[in-house]
């Protein structure tokens, strides 16, 4: 049962209430919120080119402070871990996800993208999480998929659910469902945002449905995890003028409120309901469907074997909810990369980080990998270890868990002392990044690319001024900045597919890093993520002449902050640097340093000290 279908039929109906949203709560689901402020910002955000998230931090602070505004108070909730029984599901979307990340790959810079070809960005989440951190908005990381949480959260607080998730028109919320959609924060007036609330109340009165058999309706019509599949019996049945998808939808709908459930409780209401209906289109009854309809009726809030530190940092966002699927669910997907996919995964870039991201939560050496299309999206974990994290969290000085974070990054941070505390985590990041580029003589002009981004603080007046600025010439004296937000308003015209894949391959590392970092308990400060990458803008970058022209404009401390960043990044190049700079660890020291290391870690716990 696609999305839109439903909410087409529910918007053609009018079944919902015009409403003007003030003073009041709202549980907010936090994935579908932050897919739909990147996909339907405007401008468009940046799909192509890693993303833009400075520009993705606007959206979101606008958002927040329209709420603000109208006296809303959010409590937000984020998916963890995903359902196991989910699985096939969650596959089948992965490729189509790939499909759509192949189509803009391949879409040429002044083409347009065919309207909902939509891929996120790989570091979204966790810059939305710094944001909600940043304005001190409540959140919670749930260890499972949030839909049980925001219900019951939603009825608790008697606070409608914002949200583009069909699954909330068939829960039963005390006040109601608002789609995201016909969610008009951007048209505020008067102190209220003007929406639609839907109300499962209101969708089965006028289908004369028992609220009861909004389960069965979901489970046959179809959802994460049955369909049933009625060769038109139900389509046949309906009278709606609406295309096939909609005659189906109307069709179970009418048959279902003709089912006899005189006498019945809520339980065999369903049962009835539901073996009608499968006898009416031939089929026999499984367990499929009543799992299904179980996931409405009473939504359970998964388990997990972590222990409850562990679990408290995943929930308030100190520790990313990747180790939920390692530990629990023995899998792993990472987001989908838009990237050529005739060549290896830029995944495979942050691979050594990631395999210190493993050991440090399991005991297995050997770890069994599973791709799907050169992807890696499941490890096998046989042993679970939290013996070596409940060490490094709750023992270990932090001079040991920045060693451990040396050896994964083979970098010494020693050499960081002139780099902003902001910067360390990010310039080691780059450091091992530039130390495995394969990118010939171009290496250094993306580098010089990246660095001048870090230099580059999208909350100057270049950025949030730059109207004044036009006005005003005379009154403005950062050249540097205002010439970083033309070029990031010029757009991409100098398309270099070898310079995407590098800058793919660094937001791998990254993102990597920031996780192993939070599993370290963040021995290194944690970045500013917001900031630092702006796709469009790199890729205008990365050429000599512009690299030139740019770095003419930087004065004073950005000018010295900027030769800092190049000579712990490549000190080899430029006048006056020198070898003792460098932060790389040599080969062998790295082996031995990584088995003392660990073995340390290991040798420091047992089993005992896990309560």
């Amino acid at each position: 049962m696609e999305v839109s279908t439903l909410k087409k039929m529910i918007d053609d109906l009018c079944l919902y209430e015009e409403v003007n949203i003030e003073k009041t709560g709202l549980i907010i689901d936090g994935a579908a919120l932050y897919y739909s402020l990147y996909y339907t910002s405007d401008p468009k955000l940046d799909q192509r080119c890693g993303g833009d998230y400075p520009g993705f931090k606007d959206e979101v602070c606008n958002f927040f402070k329209t709420l603000q505004d109208c006296e809303v108070t959010p409590y937000i909730f984020l998916d963890g871990g995903s359902d196991p029984d989910k699985h096939k599901t969650l596959v089948y979307r992965r490729k189509d996800t790939e499909e759509k990340a192949k189509t803009i790959a391949t879409t040429k810079p002044e083409d347009v993208v065919p309207k909902g070809c939509n891929v996120l960005p790989p570091l979204v989440k966790d810059v939305f999480i710094e944001i909600l951190k940043e304005k001190g908005i409540e959140f919670k990381q749930c260890l499972g998929e949030a839909d049980p949480e925001v219900v019951s959260d939603a009825n608790q607080k008697q606070c409608p659910v914002l949200s583009i998730d069909k699954d909330f028109y068939i829960f039963d919320l005390c006040k109601g469902f608002l789609h995201l959609d016909n969610f008009e924060w951007k048209r505020k007036k008067d102190g209220k945002i003007p929406a639609k609330l839907y109300t499962r109340s209101k969708f089965c009165k006028h289908f004369k449905l028992d609220p009861a058999l909004m389960p069965v309706f979901a489970s046959i019509a179809g959802n994460d995890y049955s369909i049933l599949k009625d060769n038109g019996n139900f389509a046949n049945e309906s009278s709606s003028s609406g295309e096939y998808s909609i005659k189906r939808l109307d069709g179970i709908l009418r048959f279902l409120s003709k089912v006899n459930l005189h006498g019945l409780n809520d339980s065999q209401k369903r049962e009835r309901a539901l073996s009608q209906a499968l006898n009416h289109v031939g089929k026999k009854e499984n367990q499929t469907f009543k799992l299904s309809i179980q996931k409405y009726v009473q939504p359970e809030k998964p388990s997990s074997k972590l222990p409850s530190w562990v679990r408290k940092k995943v929930e308030i966002g100190k520790l990313t909810t990747s180790v939920i699927s390692v530990v629990d669910q023995k899998s792993m997907m990472p987001p989908v990369l838009v990237e050529d996919f005739s060549q290896r995964s830029s995944y495979t870039a942050a691979y050594p980080i990631r395999q210190y991201f493993y050991k440090l939560l399991t005991k297995d050496k050997n770890l069994q990998l599973e791709r799907l299309h050169k992807v890696l999206i499941c490890v096998s974990v046989v042993h679970v270890s939290i013996l070596s994290v409940w060490y490094l969290s709750v023992q270990a000085p932090e001079g040991l868990r920045r060693r451990v974070f040396e050896e994964a990054l083979q970098v010494q941070t020693s050499a960081l002392e002139n780099i902003p505390d902001q910067l360390k985590l990010p310039v080691c990041v780059t450091v091992f990044w530039f130390n495995n580029l394969k990118l010939g003589q171009k290496a250094e002009t993306v580098l010089h690319a990246l660095l001048l981004g870090f230099v580059c603080d999208p909350n100057s007046p270049g950025w949030s001024q730059l109207l004044q600025f036009q006005l005003h010439k005379s009154d403005y004296s950062d050249e540097f900045e205002r010439k970083m937000k033309t070029l990031k308003d010029e757009g991409v015209n100098n398309w270099q597919p070898h310079v995407a894949k590098a800058f793919i391959q660094w937001l791998c590392c990254m993102r990597q890093s920031l996780h192993l970092n939070q599993l370290l308990c963040s021995p290194l400060p944690e970045p500013q993520c917001a900031r630092l990458y702006c796709g469009p803008l790199l890729h205008r970058l990365a050429d000599e002449d512009k690299i030139e022209e740019v770095q003419k404009t930087l004065r004073g401390e950005k000018k010295e902050l900027y030769e800092n960043l190049k000579t712990v990044c490549n000190p080899y190049s430029g006048e006056g640097s020198s070898q003792s700079s460098r932060v790389e660890v040599s080969s062998t020291d790295m082996d031995n340093g990584k088995k003392n290391t660990i073995h340390n870690i290991f040798s420091h716990t047992s089993t005992s000290e896990l309560q």
